[in-house]
């Protein structure tokens, strides 16, 4: 099972609304957000989902943190080595707290700065730019290239970016065009 840690305000649902879907299309999901503990998708489930607003004591081996742009706190995290990080470039607070733990991060955005940043959108489709090579949690290397990404909705750049981060981390074959 992958695990994801969405940490931020609970009342920020910008990412979650769209990754729980996307991610019961690749495997199924369980997600707990403290109060309620859902399940998207039927048979084996691949991923499981915490949302909130701090980070929990870890005690995981390896998984994904994926920071909101609301997250907000001044203490130090203790990361495990085998946690991979996503947050969007502008996202101050969880720059700070990353700084100096060594953790694996990779920053979203539509700069040629970020590690993954968008090179095309219209209304059905979005192409992507992983523009550095980053470790998948199974530690597989991707190299850098470009992908597209078919949407089903429209959506921001910001839930683009971040669930395909996600996917990206997850191991998902970017090759096979991700659908969110």
């Amino acid at each position: 099972m992958i695990n994801i840690i969405l940490c931020g305000k609970p009342v920020d649902t910008t990412v979650s609304c769209t990754l729980l879907p996307t991610l019961e299309r690749y495997g199924g999901v369980q997600y707990f957000n403290g109060k309620s503990l859902e399940q998207y998708g039927s048979g084996t489930i691949k991923y499981l989902v915490y949302d909130c607003e701090n980070l929990p004591q870890i005690n995981f081996e390896k998984g994904i943190i994926l920071f909101k742009n609301s997250f907000i706190s001044s203490e130090k995290m203790n990361i495990p080595n085998g946690f991979l990080c996503i947050l969007e470039m502008k996202n101050s607070h969880a720059a700070e707290i990353l700084n100096g733990t060594g953790a694996a991060a990779i920053t979203c955005g539509t700069s040629s700065k970020d590690t993954l940043s968008i090179a095309g959108l219209d209304e059905a489709s979005a192409t992507l730019s992983l523009q550095r090579s980053v470790r998948t949690v199974e530690g597989k290397i991707l190299e850098p290239h470009d992908f597209t990404v078919k949407l089903l909705s429209q959506l921001s750049p910001t839930r683009i970016l971040a669930v395909c981060a996600a996917l990206l981390l997850s191991g998902e074959d970017s090759s096979l065009e991700y659908v969110i």
